[in-house]
């Protein structure tokens, strides 16, 4: 895993684990308006997965440049 995909996963199960955390503390009880931890916790979640999501798509992209430099152009050729 590069460090892309480690900070991102790192930010989307902290995010997850605020927010479950917070849950258990407040008891479930009807949580009318957002309070600052889940606000909190939801900002690190998509952040986290943003994060992950580039990770993987730049790891793709560099992954198909190199197999493309590696293919012969004979190869390609019917």
């Amino acid at each position: 895993m590069n460090n892309g995909k480690k900070i991102g996963m790192a930010l989307f199960v902290l995010g997850l684990l605020i927010l479950i955390i917070y849950g258990f503390y407040q008891g479930f009880q009807n949580i009318k308006e957002i309070d600052l931890v889940i606000g909190l916790g939801s900002g690190v979640l998509l952040i986290g997965l943003v994060t992950l999501f580039a990770s993987i798509i730049i790891e793709q992209r560099q992954g198909t440049q190199k197999m493309k430099e590696e293919i012969s152009k004979e190869d390609l050729e019917p």
